[in-house]
C-alpha cells in the first residue's frame, strides 16, 4: 500500500481518495477507520444529551429493553435498538457477540476458551464479557482467528 500526502494552501478541505484494484480486508479496514473518525451516536447520561464518537465505544448492551453504550470509563443510554446498531456498524470493527451485546474488537485485549463452546473476552479496561457460542464463528472470522 502506498500513501501520498499533498499539503497545500490551495485546498479548502481535507479530501481522501483511495485507488485500489479491489476492496480487500486492508482497504476495508482503512475505510472503516476513516468513517469512524467522523462518526458519532447521540447518547444520554444524567439527563444530559451528548455526541459520542464511535471510536470511543467499547460495546453496546441491551438490558430490560434499554440500550446502554459502554466506553472505557462511562456508561450511556441510546435510543437505538441493537439490531439498528448492528446494521449501522455492519462493515466496521463492531461485531455481535450475544443476543444482548455488540462488541468493538478494537477494545479487545485477549480471548480465551470458556465452557460450552463460549469464549471469554477481556477488554483493554480489564472488563470481561462472554461471547455466546452461537456468535463464536462470526467473531472468529471478524477477529481473524
Amino acid at each position: 500500500m502506498n500513501l501520498e500526502i499533498d499539503v497545500s494552501d490551495k485546498y479548502n478541505d481535507t479530501e481522501i481518495n483511495i485507488r485500489c484494484p479491489a476492496i480487500d480486508e486492508e482497504v476495508n479496514s482503512v475505510i472503516n477507520f476513516i468513517n469512524g473518525l467522523n462518526g458519532y451516536i447521540i447518547v444520554k447520561r444524567n439527563d444530559k444529551t451528548e455526541k459520542l464518537r464511535f471510536d470511543s465505544i467499547c460495546y453496546f448492551e441491551s438490558v430490560d429493553e434499554q440500550t446502554f453504550v459502554y466506553t472505557e470509563k462511562d456508561v450511556y443510554r441510546c435510543k437505538e435498538k441493537l439490531y439498528e446498531i448492528e446494521d449501522m456498524f455492519r462493515e466496521s470493527s463492531f461485531i455481535r457477540i450475544s443476543k444482548a451485546c455488540i462488541l468493538n474488537i478494537d477494545y479487545l485485549e485477549s480471548v480465551k476458551a470458556s465452557l460450552n463452546g463460549r469464549l471469554e473476552a477481556k477488554l483493554l479496561n480489564g472488563e470481561r464479557i462472554i461471547i455466546n457460542r452461537h456468535y463464536v464463528s462470526g467473531f472468529k472470522k471478524k477477529f481473524g482467528l
